[in-house]
């Protein structure tokens, strides 16, 4: 074997014990690349938030029509703190469970509220509109009474000074 084909050789030696210190392009398997990005996921706390919110859904008894937008509402574009995981059951404590399903109630009860406001500003509008077409017509009424007495007086006159 020639002076060359030793060193190639025992640079291939070091690149299989030692990955890292590969000088040449290093190439990851799928596998690996997702395996990190898992770790990432773990460590960023991504996995335990989604986790919970998924859980929370799941216990959900009235369910959302669309699961997505359960989802955005507890994840938002804000992220969760680890305070407000342990709240919500980050720590794998049943309370927290209780805590997301009185959570997710409130803002069931906060967007039924909004709907029955809503509703009911529609109708005080449409209220409204209806007593002022009421005045309206009042006005006309009370113009025409006007003249039709007008016409009895001037009707009685003409029928006195007949007499």
């Amino acid at each position: 074997m020639s002076s060359s084909q030793q060193q190639q050789q025992q640079q291939q030696q070091q690149q299989q014990q030692h990955p890292s210190t590969n000088t040449t392009t290093h190439y990851q398997s799928p596998e690996s690349k997702k395996d990190e990005f898992r770790r990432y996921l773990e460590k960023s706390g991504a996995i335990e938030s989604l986790t919970t919110v998924l859980v929370g859904l799941y216990e959900e008894h009235d369910r959302p029509l669309e699961s997505t937008d359960y989802i955005r509402r507890y994840l938002g574009s804000t992220s969760i703190s680890g305070d407000t995981l342990s709240a919500i059951g980050g720590n794998g404590g049943s309370g927290g469970a209780a805590q997301l399903h009185q959570q997710q109630q409130q803002q069931q009860e906060n967007e039924k509220l909004k709907k029955e406001n809503k509703e009911l500003k529609t109708k005080i509008h449409e209220l409204n509109k209806t007593i002022e077409t009421l005045r309206v017509n009042l006005k006309h009424v009370r113009e025409e009474a006007k003249q039709a007495r007008e016409e009895v007086r001037r009707v009685n006159k003409a029928g006195s000074g007949n007499k």
